[in-house]
């Protein structure tokens, strides 16, 4: 029980990140196997909206490590005073993993978009078929080289969940670059980039935890007088 009023906000927040990629990705996954499904439709408006979500916050890492609510948790995701919402996210852009997640948020609504009309047939030349491919293998980059730093995923369960994440987008994309070029045929290779979504969205919503060590390192920072 004392565990589980000690799970932080990253550790929330992350895991409804994960919750929403497995969706996305089964949701693709469905797309892919049988194209006339509504399921098309579907994971281009998911990818959009989670991009969305990591887009707008304003990152402000002053409650990363805190043991929040899930209210709280959800509420954090909407700027506190919306006045100051545009010069506070200007200013914390500046970090590197701040806009390395505004990027990866922002190729992910890109996504979203592209392939929905994709799907309503609104962008029909084969080039647009290149698009995804490019902007996976990106966003793979954008969070997989994420943090890592004192100030932001200093914790190495942090940094490895990461990086497969970035890894496993950086092949999703490759695979279906090689599935749009003809290189690659069947139902299997072209579900591999869907799957692989699918795959690191159910790691990171089940197993983006602290270690007991890393948890009780956070207890003592945060319980500390000094650090008040």
């Amino acid at each position: 029980m004392v565990a589980a009023r000690r799970v932080t906000h990253t550790e929330k927040a992350h895991l409804l990140f994960g919750v929403g990629l497995a969706l996305i990705g089964g949701c693709a996954l469905c797309a892919a196997w049988w194209p006339a499904s509504g399921a098309r439709l579907v994971w281009p408006v998911l990818a959009f909206l989670l991009g969305a979500v990591l887009f707008v916050p304003v990152e402000t890492q002053g409650r990363t490590y805190d043991a929040m609510g899930w209210w709280d948790v959800l509420w954090s995701f909407i700027p506190d005073t919306p006045s100051r919402w545009l010069p506070d996210w200007i200013a914390m852009t500046g970090k590197r993993h701040v806009w390395q997640h505004k990027v990866g948020a922002f190729l992910a609504m890109a996504a979203g978009v592209i392939e929905f009309m994709r799907a309503r047939g609104k962008l029909s030349a084969g080039a647009w078929g290149f698009v995804l491919p490019a902007l996976t293998v990106a966003i793979g980059l954008a969070f997989g080289i994420h943090g890592g730093n004192p100030a932001h995923l200093s914790h190495r369960v942090e940094q490895f969940h990461h990086q497969v994440l970035g890894l496993s987008f950086v092949v999703a994309g490759a695979s279906l670059a090689l599935v749009q070029a003809g290189r690659l045929h069947g139902p299997w290779w072209r579900g591999l980039w869907a799957m692989l979504v699918l795959v690191v969205g159910v790691d990171v919503a089940l197993f983006y935890r602290l270690t007991p060590q890393e948890r009780r390192q956070e207890v003592h920072q945060h319980e500390s007088p000094g650090s008040r």
